[in-house]
C-alpha cells in the first residue's frame, strides 16, 4: 500500500478550521502513533478504541491481529498511506462530507529513519460525530487516482483467502 507522496487535489473552497474535538481526536492519534511505531510486535488498538467508529476500530483491530503465517497483514502504516516513519501530523481544515459528517484535511509528515521527507502526504479523515460533542474515525482516503480508502483496504485484507472459510 505504498503510496505517492502527492497532495490531494481539493475542489471549490478551502477548507474552514475544524471543531477542536474533531483536531484533538486526530492530534492524539499522531501522538500514540509516533511515540509506538518503535515497539516491535502486534500493534495494539485499545487504548485509541474511541477515536474509531465501532466498524472501523474492528477492522482495524482484526488486521491487526493477522500476520504473514495467516497469508495476509498490513505491511504499511495506514495512519500515512506509507511504508514510512511519520513524525506527526497537522489538520488543516475540514469541509462537509455529507449529513453530519466532516471530511478533515490531514498534513503528515514522513520520512526514513530520523528525516522527514519534506512533502508531507495529504490525507482526508471522515469523522462522524458521536452525539455527545466528539468526534470519531469514521475512514481515511489516501492519496492518488483512484481514490482509495482505509475501509475499502481493509475489507478486502480480511476477506477469507479460501471462499469456503469462515472469516476470521
Amino acid at each position: 500500500m505504498l503510496l505517492a507522496l502527492a497532495p490531494l487535489s481539493t475542489a471549490g473552497a478551502g477548507p474552514v478550521p475544524c471543531p477542536a474535538a474533531l483536531t484533538a481526536q486526530i492530534d492524539g492519534l499522531y501522538r500514540w502513533q509516533v511515540a509506538r511505531q518503535d515497539a516491535s510486535g502486534a500493534i495494539d488498538l485499545t487504548s485509541q478504541r474511541e477515536r474509531f467508529t465501532p466498524a472501523l476500530y474492528q477492522q482495524l483491530d482484526d488486521a491487526f491481529r493477522l500476520s504473514p503465517a495467516d497469508g495476509r497483514f498490513v505491511d504499511s502504516d495506514v495512519f500515512s498511506g506509507t511504508q514510512v516513519r511519520t513524525f506527526g501530523a497537522r489538520v488543516l481544515g475540514c469541509a462537509p462530507a455529507g449529513q453530519d459528517s466532516l471530511e478533515a484535511q490531514v498534513s503528515v509528515e514522513v520520512g526514513l529513519l530520523n528525516r522527514p521527507s519534506g512533502t508531507p502526504v495529504q490525507l482526508r479523515y471522515r469523522m462522524q460525530p458521536t452525539g455527545t460533542g466528539a468526534w470519531r474515525i469514521a475512514d481515511i482516503s489516501y492519496p492518488g487516482e483512484p481514490g482509495f480508502t482505509l475501509t475499502r483496504f481493509l475489507s478486502e485484507l480480511l476477506e477469507s483467502p479460501n471462499k469456503n472459510q469462515p472469516r476470521r
